[in-house]
Order: C-alpha cells, then structure tokens, then sequence
C-alpha cells in the first residue's frame, strides 16, 4: 500500500497556468534567465520552453542553480508562453509573457508526491487502526463438538427426507422423458431443414455482400488519391516553412531528470522494505484470531447446509412438474416450426432470381470503372512530367465527375441489395 501510494504521486501530472509579464520592450534579440526553485531550493535538470503559439521557438535546461538562459536570435515583443517541465514536479506554465534582454522569469514548481516522512507516518496510523480490529475470544473445544454433533443428526434426519421425495419425483420424470424423447426425434427432422435453408440464405447474404466492402473501400481510396493528387499540383506552386526543433534541449534536460528519477526511486526502495516488514508483523498478529473465526464459520457453513438440503427437496418436486410440461410445449412449438421451414425455403428460392438480376448490373458498372481507370493511368503519367499542369488539373476533375457518377450508381445497387435481405 505504502509504495502503491508513493508510485501513484509520481504518476499523475497537472499544470499550473500562470500569466506573468515582464515589462513590454520591442528588440530584434533577447537574451533571458529561466530561474526555477521548488520549496525554496533550486531545481536542476528542469526542461524549459519558448513558445509562440504552439511553435517551440527556443529551448534550454536548467543548470545546478536551478537557471537556464536562454536566447531568441529575433523578437519583436509579442506575448509568449514559457513552459517548464521535470519529471519530480508538476508542469508549470505562464503565458502571453513579454521578454526583456537580461530580464528574468521566476518559476516555482509543487512537487507531485508527499514526503517519506509523510508516507511512513500514514502507514503508522493505519497499522496502529489495524491493531485495534484484532481481538476476539476462543471458543472451548468440548461446546464445539457438541453443537457440530447436533448439526450432523439434523443433517441426516433431513436426507432421508429428501431421499424418499427424489424417489417418488424420479417416478414422474420417467414419463415425461418419454414423451421429451419423441419430441426431440421430431425436433432433429426440422432442424435438419432448418440448417440448410439457412445455408441457402448464408450463402445468398454472402453473394450479395461479396466484393461491397471492397468496393467501398476502393471508392474511399481513390478520392483519397485523386484529393492527394490535387494537392500535390497545389505543392508545385507552394513553399516550405521550417520549424524550430527543440530536440537538443529535451535530450540534455531528459538526462538530468532520469538522475534525479534514480534517486527517488532509491527512496521509495527504503520505503517499499520498510512496508514489507510491517505487513509480515500484521500477518503475524492475525494468526492469533484465524482459529476462534474457522470454529465460528464451520457451524454457520452447517446450519446453511440443513436449509440448502430443504430448499433441494421442494425444488425437486417443482423441476418434475415442470419438466412434464415443457415437454408437452416442445411437441406444439415443433409442429410450428415446421410450417415455418417450409415457408422460409420458397422465400429463398425467390430472392436468389432477384439477385442474379442485380448481379448483371454490377457487371456494366465495374466495365466503366475499368476504362476510368484506365485514363487514370495515363493521366498520372502526364502529371509527373510536372507540364501543363493547369490543364491536366481540369482533366483530372473530369475524371472525378465521372467516378462520381459511377459511385451514385453502385450506391443505388448496394441499396437494392440490401433491401432484398430485409
């Protein structure tokens, strides 16, 4: 429990949203201090970021005085936000803050767990609670084996009982399993039946379904392709941005955390022993009850069984009654069903003339989809020649609209379908 607790401290994480601003000076480049200090003491290792929006613009790692100094080689006094992140403390973070060369921003970080010294004295409370709960008194043998000798009698008294009630309901259930016996022979011819008018109808589904899912998902993959085609004409005339990468300053203050990270983890070591140690002196003390509990427990497992062995014999009788007459509804449902298979096999044969119809359709589509294609190929092979482009962008929306159209058609014959296996 002790580590449970000191492990989940360190594992959550939240963010202190401040906003700071240092006096407002528009310069083309700045040099500031980062100070951050947790309780008072300064926090090396510590991750520091400049950020404009949500672009990292600079980056640097504190140092053992708990400073990083950090430099914009351009800054045109706009409001930005510095973030500040160690894997021991909660984030911190100060936003729309204006920078003055030489100037300083101070952060003071909440560590994201308690103290050991706090941890091991909530364990002190908890095993001084603990020690209270265990008491309790031992029962004499002699009074145990006299009440456990009264509720074996009990027990047998009420057997016999039981005994000659399953004899008389073993009777009843004879007869009824000779007519659930007939009924079930019955039940085996239908659903002999049933099976294969359900292969029909699986086999029916699965002609309809077969190819849909692909074809949907060849027609969402080639508007992908014809959107990345457009876009890859719009690069053409386009230029590229860089962006500041920050991943020097985030390696430099990753390997000053794990240090610090070892060190706790040394710490919460001591903890994790001196949390085993207690655990196996509170085991010890249970011992001492675990008797005087088992004696009480093995008279109330006796008193339930005499009440289970009572509940067994009525319910022995209403199972016989019941089951006679189950069986007698099984005969009727039976008969019922298999009107119904005879009914679901003429559907059947039915639906299978509706969709070789639709299938000859599906055949006229994939044809013009074939010679779309077609025109694709060549088209692509213009394009990464990378002339006309303006021209080759008009024949690539022709191209598709003519898809388009083609999509509206197989959406309608998709409809058809699946209105067919409803």
């Amino acid at each position: 429990m002790l580590v449970s607790l000191f492990m989940a401290s360190f594992g959550s994480m939240a963010t202190t949203i401040e906003t700071t601003t240092i006096e407002n000076v528009v310069i083309d480049a700045v040099s500031v201090s980062i100070t951050v200090t947790a309780e008072g003491n300064p926090v090396a290792g510590a991750l520091v970021k400049i950020l404009n929006e949500k672009t990292v613009v600079a980056a640097g790692t504190t140092n053992e005085m708990g400073i990083a100094t950090i430099k914009l080689p351009t800054y045109s006094g706009e409001g930005l936000t510095i973030e500040v992140y160690h894997r021991l403390y909660k984030t911190s973070k100060k936003e729309a803050v204006v920078l003055s060369d030489a100037g300083n921003v101070a952060f003071a970080l909440k560590s994201k767990s308690g103290t050991l010294s706090e941890i091991e004295a909530d364990a002190q409370v908890k095993e001084d609670k603990l020690n209270e709960k265990i008491q309790g008194k031992e029962e004499s043998r002699e009074d145990y084996e006299r009440r456990m000798t009264e509720a074996k009698k009990r027990q047998e008294e009420l057997q016999n009982e039981t005994n000659d009630v399953k004899t008389a309901t073993e009777d009843r259930l004879k007869v009824t399993e000779e007519t659930r016996a007939a009924t079930e022979a019955k039940e085996k011819e239908m659903e002999a039946k049933r099976q294969e008018i359900e292969k029909r109808r699986a086999e029916q589904e699965a002609q309809i379904g077969d190819g849909q899912a692909d074809r949907e998902a060849e027609m969402k993959k080639r508007k992908e392709e014809q959107e990345a085609r457009m876009n890859a004409i719009e690069e053409e005339k386009a230029k590229k941005m860089e962006e500041v990468d920050a991943s020097g300053a985030e390696r430099e203050a990753e390997r000053a955390q794990k240090a610090q990270e070892q060190t706790a983890k040394d710490a919460e070591k001591v903890a994790k022993d001196k949390e085993k140690a207690l655990k196996e002196e509170k085991e010890r003390a249970s011992d001492e009850t675990k008797a005087a509990k088992e004696s009480a427990k093995a008279e109330e497992k006796a008193e339930k069984a005499e009440a289970e062995m009572k509940k067994e014999a009525e319910k022995a009788q209403k199972e016989a009654e019941k089951a006679q007459k189950e069986a007698e509804k099984e005969a009727k449902v039976a008969e019922k069903e298999a009107k119904v298979v005879e009914k679901e096999a003429k559907k059947a044969e039915a639906l299978q003339g509706k969709i070789d119809k639709l299938d000859a359709e599906q055949k006229g589509i994939d044809s013009s989809r074939s010679k779309l294609d077609g025109k694709q190929k060549k088209l692509d092979a213009k394009i990464a020649k990378g002339k006309k482009l303006d021209k080759l962008q008009a024949e690539q929306e022709k191209l598709q609209d003519a898809h388009s159209k083609l999509d509206e058609k197989q959406n309608k014959l998709d409809s058809k379908r699946k209105k067919l296996m409803k």
